[in-house]
């Protein structure tokens, strides 16, 4: 810069001033801010790279005569030095040197008629406070730290141009600073050399990375293996869970034969003799006998197979990760729920990951739905006139059909005694908590597909599929030493370095084969502060608008089911069936399948209404916990196992841990079977002997019974209406729901889910308190600060939430802006 015929002789620099300059090199590419630069990356790669440009910290002087004194100034101070000859077009450039290294510093000239002022070391002004210890680095990285707030926080935006006012401070391996080099001027080889560092420890937001199908020779790859020998540690993959063992599936087998053995029975007999027992009236043993007891044997049945059902869809994504199988199965954490639905349509979702057998087992147990109702029809009375007498007798046609459904689901029951039995599962528990599913994703290799998944579930399925696996791994660093969990064959293993107590991963891969950070990360990273995202999903059945429709619908027809059965006396009076009532030879009627069949499937559809209230009231209670305040410990979150418990083991335990709306649900899901036993029951067709007609007939005792369970069934729907703690931004109901939540929390990184040897390894860790620590950890479902330094909605130690000051404990959440505290 000229300032016409005026001759600079000295410069007062008393006060040092930070300034911003132009700079056309990316501040990422050239001081490895965020990763290294790959020295096999091409020119040309280098000429498109995005640039990212650093806000300005202060707003310039409209002195334009100011800023044009400013723009001459830097940090070091300048000195007077002899006038050179113009013609001498060589500046000197005196570095600033360190015992161990040198760091070459941008050279700052201004012009003059008179001559050059060049740089003098900030040392021969200001001594260092250690003698031989230059301070200059130093001082530069305390205002690189002072300045970087504003890029994690989200300002730093990508441009074309660069701003930074002073050198980045990199440390290296050999705690030293690598050199930058001058603006505008190619790569010297010294430059080259000093820009090509060894490994970088940061603690920076990474973008996400981009592998190319080939892999270098330097990185970490995971291979699949198989211990040569079984050991404590690592034993066979072959766990299955309890209701589906041999002994279990045994003992159903044997029920089905004792009912198949029955029904055999009551369709033969009849035949040679005259029916199976003689009428004595309703409200009786033998009534109960005939009506009550078939339907709740086959209740019991439908009981045990929703266990079944249960434990299938727990373990099936396993079972297809472990199988290596050369499909991508990827879509198997994102497609397959960990839990039934529903029980009101059977599960196909089975034929399209090649497992037939369970889809075909799928669809016998939705036939079984309909044994019930059939059992409450299965005998009936028939007027025998050689005889004079009424009889029980059983129907052919029904008894016939309950044969074939209960012959198929033998059927069914052998092959999933086939295979499950001698087959691997690549389970070594059942895992039925969310510490046994974190367990698991310990060191995964592909947790960076999540990335924004936890607001944002459709950008999960933006990425390809990918070949993943469930059983033993090694890599290739360490091919000795094998761990257990789930991950991506022959991809790169992420590598996470500790910087002053962060987790961050460290890659080696060229950034600028990368993809370039788009607005859209930033945007998510206000969305884990957003009410409406946080508290937005529920299932569609316990949503407000659902949840008020089902109240009023269950309200009134139950008012309009007891007016009609009590006024004048209707009921116990009887009425006319409208359809033919005498039995047939094949003990057949159809008034009274028309009145036992019908009521009874009702019934089967208020149960089954219900299940899917149930299911998810239990997945959803670990974080429902997890939304205190105050955190919940791993007892009463991470570990629970509700959604593989039995139905009154679920009622016990929830009423141990004080989950009282829970256990109220659990209940009435079980209460509610006794809709259709009852309901299938109560009507019998039967000759009036005053009136000379036939009318269909309840039985009071019985009746009564089911009004009270009806009124239970209807006044329950109040309970199940959702609060903001059982409220999430996505579905939990697959694998990868889950893990959106923990995919960058530091939980993952802790000691108690390092490959634990056996559940109840994994429950000790937990339950213990940990080396140094006074208190038992507790958890909490809110924003973290994740293993990239960014802020994720999910799962994470309590302690990492809060601070402590001399007033007592703070809410992290809650200092700086009010709206985090309503997260809690």
């Amino acid at each position: 810069m000229n300032f016409g015929d005026s001759k600079l002789r000295y410069v007062n620099t008393s006060t040092p001033r930070l300034v911003h300059t132009n700079s056309k090199q990316s501040i990422t590419a050239s001081d490895d801010y965020y990763s290294l630069t790959s020295e096999g990356s091409s020119n040309d790669d280098r000429n498109i790279v995005q640039r990212y440009q650093t806000p300005p910290l202060r707003m310039r002087s409209a002195d334009p005569s100011r800023d044009a004194l400013q723009s001459e100034a830097t940090i070091p101070t300048v000195r007077p030095v002899k006038h050179q000859d113009p013609g001498d077009d060589e500046k000197p450039e005196v570095p600033i040197r360190s015992e161990q290294h040198r760091i070459p510093r941008k050279p700052v000239s201004s012009s003059s008629s008179d001559g050059t002022i060049v740089l003098r070391p900030v040392s021969e002004v200001i001594s260092p406070p250690t003698p031989g210890v230059d301070d200059t680095p130093y001082i530069q990285f305390a205002i690189d730290q002072l300045t970087r707030d504003e890029e994690v926080a989200g300002l730093r935006h990508p441009g074309n141009s660069s701003t930074y006012p002073v050198e980045r401070i990199i440390p290296d391996e050999g705690l030293g600073y690598y050199g930058t080099r001058q603006q505008g001027q190619p790569l010297r080889p010294q430059d080259t050399r000093t820009e090509s560092p060894r490994k970088l420890w940061s603690i920076y937001p990474q973008p996400t990375r981009a592998f190319s199908k080939g892999t270098t020779a330097t990185e970490n790859i995971l291979h699949s293996t198989k211990p040569t020998t079984e050991t404590f540690r690592h034993p066979k993959l072959n766990f299955v869970p309890h209701s589906l063992q041999f002994v279990s599936l045994g003992a159903l087998i044997f029920c089905c034969l004792f009912m198949i053995a029955g029904l055999l029975f009551c369709a033969i007999y009849p035949y040679s003799h005259l029916g199976l027992w003689q009428y004595d009236g309703t409200g009786t043993s033998r009534y109960f006998v005939f009506e009550y007891l078939p339907t709740l044997l086959a209740s019991f049945i439908i009981i045990w197979l929703q266990i079944i059902q249960s434990a299938m869809h727990r373990v099936a994504p396993f079972m297809i990760l472990s199988s290596g199988r050369s499909i991508g199965n990827s879509g198997v954490l994102h497609d397959m729920t960990l839990f039934p639905a529903t029980y009101l349509i059977p599960n196909l979702s089975f034929f399209s990951y090649q497992e037939p057998l369970l889809g075909l087992c799928s669809i016998i147990f939705w036939l079984e739905i309909f044994t019930l109702p059939l059992q409450s029809c299965l005998f009936q009375t028939r007027y025998y006139n050689s005889e004079n007498i009424w009889r029980w007798t059983a129907v052919q046609p029904i008894a016939w059909t309950l044969f074939v459904l209960y012959l198929l689901l033998l059927v069914a029951l052998l092959l999933l005694l086939i295979r499950f039995v001698p087959r691997q599962t690549g389970l070594k528990w059942d895992p039925v908590s969310l510490a046994d599913i974190l367990s698991l994703f310990h060191r995964s290799n592909f947790l960076s597909d999540f990335a924004r998944s936890e607001m944002h579930t459709s950008s999960i399925r933006q990425h390809t599929a990918k070949h993943l696996r469930l059983g033993y791994w090694n890599t290739s660093k360490q091919a000795n030493e094998a761990f257990y969990g789930i991950g991506e064959e022959n991809a790169p293993v992420p590598r996470f370095s500790l910087e002053q107590g962060k987790i961050a991963p460290n890659t080696d891969h060229d950034l600028e084969a990368q993809e370039p950070m788009k607005a859209s990360t930033f945007d998510t990273l206000k969305d884990v502060h957003d009410l409406a995202l946080r508290y937005r999903w529920a299932p569609w059945f316990l949503r407000d608008g659902m949840v008020v429709a089902w109240i009023v619908i269950a309200i009134v027809l139950m008012i309009a089911f007891i007016v009609v059965s009590f006024v004048n006396h209707a009921v116990q009076r009887g009425f006319l069936p409208l359809l033919p009532a005498p039995t047939t030879t094949e003990g057949f009627s159809p008034a009274d399948f028309l009145y036992s069949f019908i009521p009874s499937l009702i019934g089967m559809l208020l149960f089954l209404l219900w299940q899917p209230v149930d299911l998810y009231f239990r997945a959803l209670q670990p974080f429902a916990s997890l939304a205190h305040r105050d955190g919940a410990s791993a007892e009463q979150s991470l570990l629970l196992d509700y959604t593989a418990c039995l139905p009154i083991e679920v009622t016990i335990k929830a009423l141990l841990n004080r989950h009282y709306k829970l256990a109220y649900i659990s209940f009435i899901s079980l209460l509610s079977l006794t809709l259709p036993v009852l309901a299938g029951g109560i009507f019998t067709a039967q000759f009036v002997v005053e009136r000379q007609d036939i009318r269909v007939i309840a039985s009071m005792p019985g009746y009564y019974a089911l009004v009270l369970f009806v009124v239970i069934y209807a006044v329950s729907f109040i309970v199940i209406w959702p609060t903001r703690k059982r409220r999430l931004p996505h579905d939990i109901s697959t694998l990868g729901q889950l893990v959106s939540f923990v995919y960058q929390s530091p939980l993952l990184m802790e000691t108690a889910f390092a490959e634990p040897t056996s559940k109840t390894d994994l429950v000790t860790k937990l339950l213990g308190t940990p080396a140094g620590e006074k208190e038992t950890p507790r958890y909490a479902f809110k924003v973290y600060v994740g293993r990239d330094a960014k802020e994720h909605l999910g799962i994470d130690r309590l302690e990492r939430f809060t601070r402590f000051t001399a007033k007592g404990r703070i809410d992290h959440l809650r200092t700086g802006s009010p709206r985090h505290g309503d997260l809690a």
